[in-house]
Order: structure tokens, then C-alpha cells, then sequence
């Protein structure tokens, strides 16, 4: 498979390669330290007592909140200076409230880590992506966004394949320790490996001496996009709304123990094994797929999500529904992973292509902020609340319930996305 080559041709091959492979790395470890609580909802709900909004809050807005507010912060940090330092500060945060998540014994003892990994977290996309958007032509960078975005797939379907395997025998503790203690050498990694490539993590302006812009000069470069450009706006709102699904798989264990009745290693595994057998292939071959499609068809990358959507929402519908045992429930629960993963390097680079090149890091951190308070956090959270809701009511399969009213809002995605197919065609065929 061949990669885009790079924007900036100054810079090797080799440095480049590594570059992307380290990123996606980081990004593996990120989304398996991300995932590991809701991967463990039933024994961790169990062990400490938690209610199903407890449960949400936690995977929703004490998470994504704090993440989507440092989100901005960070974006700027990598627009102004070396995204490496950003990132190796992120990873090593993250990793230590890891580790103390690992000694919770109560709600708020889990609360606290799990906002404080929040902020570590959200230094690495904007700053990844603000590396890579400089390092790779534009006509490929659903290829190497998709690539970038398989170590997010990689590392859910490996938390959920942990707690099934590992996590069974050695408990949901220990694993959270591991996986501090692993982060903490990943950090020391990238801080040794960095001072090697100044090339590929400084941005361009660095190299050639320009002064670091200020901190005003990078608001007012975004805030002139958010108000001038409706294309940017719409590929921001369309992005944020696909991502109920990704609110809505928050709970995809706890569906499958207390509305489907499997085993709770089973539950974990299953979900697992079929993320990382789908996920992976799917956030390579779509994001080759959507640059394919623009080029084969002369048409947009927005009208190749819009399809998507359409072809994939009935058969997460039907995973609602269906019954263990059922081939409905494993070809649906690959759609509902299809769903978000296949256009996600599309929906990525669509919102990059309306940003200017200088403000990149800054721009994903203002989509990652939409797209965590919008959708994971306020969606996550009601879908909780409302099936306890529900439950109370006596209402069977509240939780079912709850997640498909989640499923509707999505297609309001579908407005966004071919608005935003409109708006480009049309700026094309001008």
C-alpha cells in the first residue's frame, strides 16, 4: 500500500514513516487506557457500587468534558511549539491517573483520575493530527488519517479483548496498573526518539526561523474560519453527530449482560474480537476508499460518509433488536462499528481541508471539544439516565430502549453531510 508523499519534501521517508508508526502507537495505548472502564462496566460497576448514571457520568462527561475543555489549550500549545513536548506530557499524566485509577474504592476515588486523564489525553490528537496534516499531501489524507485512526480502533477492541482474556483472570486492577506503568515508558520513549527528528514534530515555521505566533493571532485565525466558513461548520457538526454511535458503544457490554443475557467475559470478548476484526481493516481500507471515491467519481468525500450512514444505520437498528444466537446480532453489531470507523479518515480530512494549514492543531482541538461536549458527553449521559429512567418506569429492555433513541438523532447527520457535499461540488464546479 502506498502512502501519500509528503507535503515537505525536505523531510526523509524514514523520519516520516516513523513518525506515523510512533503516533500510532501512542494512539493505541490512548484509546486501550480510554476504553479499559467501560470495557470492565460490569465488574467495576459491581465492585464499586455505582449506578447506571454514575456509570455514564464517568464514561461520559467527567472523561469527555475535561477532555473537550483542555482540548482548545492543547491545540494551541502544538500550533506554538513543539507538539512532541505537548504529547510526552499528555502520556505521562494520563499514565500515573491510570495507575491511581487502579487503587479506586469508591466513586469519587475513580471520578478524580478519570477527569485528570481527561487532560492528558487531550493533548495528543490535536497535536498528531496537526503533524501529520504537515507532514502528507492533501489529496491523501484520508489514507494516513485512516492509518492514524487504526491505532484508536486497535486499542478499543483491545481493552474489551483484555478484560475478556486477561482481565478475567488477573482482575480489572491489575491491568490498570500495567497499563500505567506502560505509558510511563512509552513517555520516556518518545522524549529520547524526539530530539532525533526535529523535522517531522516541529512544525514548518519553526524550521525556518519565523516567530512563534501568539496565542490572539491563533484565535482570530479560527475564529475567522467558525464565522467565515460554513463548510467548516458543517464538517465540524457533521462529525460530532456521527459520534453518537460512538456514546451509544459505551454501553455495548453492559446491552449484552443485562438485556441479552451472556456472560460477562463472554460479552467483553465477543465485542472485543469483533471490533478488532472489523475495526482495523476498516479504518485502513476507508479512508483509501474515500480518497478512491473522490477521484473515481469527481465527487466529494462528504457524499462517500452521507453513504455510508445510509447503509450502515438499518443494520445497527437491527443489532438493537436481535437476540444472542442470532446471525442479526453479530452483522449488526459490525455496522454499528462500520458505522463510525470506515469514514472516519473522510470525516477527518474534510474538516482539516477547510482549516488554514497554521491553526491545524488548533482546529481539531475545537472539533474534538464539539464532538466530546455535543455528542459523547451530553449523549452518553442521557442514554444512562434515561434507561435508569426507563427502568424505573418497569419498562423491559430499557437500555435498548435508551440507545435507539440515541440511533434517530444520528441521522441528523445526514443533513450536514450533504449540505457539505454541496457546498464543495459546487465550489468545484465554479
Amino acid at each position: 500500500m502506498a502512502i501519500p508523499e509528503l507535503s515537505n519534501r525536505s523531510d526523509t521517508n524514514a523520519s516520516r514513516n516513523y513518525a506515523l508508526a510512533l503516533l500510532i502507537v501512542i494512539n493505541i495505548l490512548s484509546y486501550v487506557d480510554r476504553h479499559m472502564l467501560p470495557a470492565f462496566a460490569a465488574q467495576i460497576t459491581s465492585d464499586l457500587d455505582l449506578s447506571r448514571q454514575q456509570f455514564g457520568l464517568l464514561t461520559g462527561f467527567a472523561f469527555v468534558g475535561i477532555y473537550a475543555i483542555c482540548g482548545p489549550l492543547m491545540g494551541i500549545l502544538a500550533d506554538r511549539f513543539n507538539p512532541s513536548r505537548v504529547i510526552a506530557a499528555g502520556i505521562a499524566l494520563w499514565s500515573v491517573m491510570t495507575w491511581l485509577t487502579g487503587m479506586s474504592k469508591n466513586f469519587l476515588h475513580i471520578l478524580l483520575p478519570r477527569m485528570a486523564i481527561g487532560v492528558g489525553e487531550a493533548a495528543l490528537h490535536p497535536a498528531a493530527l496537526g503533524i501529520l496534516s504537515r507532514l502528507f499531501s492533501t489529496t491523501g489524507q484520508a489514507t494516513v488519517f485512516g492509518l492514524f485512526f487504526t491505532g484508536s480502533h486497535l486499542g478499543l477492541g483491545l481493552a474489551y479483548w483484555l478484560a475478556g482474556t486477561i482481565g478475567e483472570a488477573a482482575g480489572w486492577r491489575m491491568v490498570f496498573y500495567g497499563l500505567g506503568a506502560f505509558g510511563v515508558v512509552l513517555t520516556l520513549a518518545l522524549l529520547i526518539s524526539s530530539h532525533l527528528m526535529p523535522a517531522t514534530f516541529s512544525p514548518p515555521r519553526h524550521q525556518t526561523g519565523a516567530s512563534t505566533p501568539s496565542v490572539r493571532s491563533v484565535v482570530d485565525q479560527l475564529w475567522t474560519v467558525v464565522c467565515g466558513n460554513a463548510a467548516f461548520r458543517q464538517a465540524v457538526l457533521g462529525i460530532s453527530t456521527v459520534h453518537i454511535i460512538y456514546a451509544s458503544n459505551q454501553f455495548v457490554q453492559l446491552l449484552l449482560v443485562s438485556e441479552k443475557n451472556m456472560p460477562e467475559a463472554e460479552a467483553a470478548s465477543l465485542y472485543g474480537s469483533v471490533y478488532l476484526l472489523c475495526a482495523i481493516p476498516a479504518s485502513v481500507l476507508g479512508g483509501m476508499t474515500a480518497d478512491w471515491f473522490s477521484r473515481r467519481f469527481q465527487s466529494t468525500r462528504a457524499l462517500f460518509v452521507a453513504i455510508v450512514i445510509i447503509v450502515t444505520w438499518p443494520l445497527v437498528i437491527m443489532f438493537r433488536l436481535s437476540s444472542p444466537g442470532e446471525p442479526d446480532l453479530i452483522i449488526g453489531m459490525i455496522a454499528s462499528i462500520l458505522l463510525l470507523v470506515f469514514p472516519y479518515g473522510a470525516m477527518i480530512a474534510l474538516v482539516l481541508d477547510e482549516a488554514p494549514v497554521s491553526i491545524r492543531s488548533t482546529a481539531t482541538a475545537l472539533t474534538m471539544f464539539v464532538v466530546n461536549v455535543l455528542a459523547i458527553g451530553t449523549v452518553t449521559y442521557a442514554i444512562g439516565a434515561v434507561a435508569d429512567v426507563l427502568e424505573s418506569l418497569g419498562m423491559p429492555d430499557p437500555l435498548t430502549s435508551a440507545l435507539l433513541g440515541g440511533d434517530l438523532i444520528l441521522l441528523v447527520a445526514l443533513v450536514f453531510y450533504f449540505r457539505l457535499h454541496r457546498s464543495i461540488q459546487s465550489r468545484y464546479d465554479a
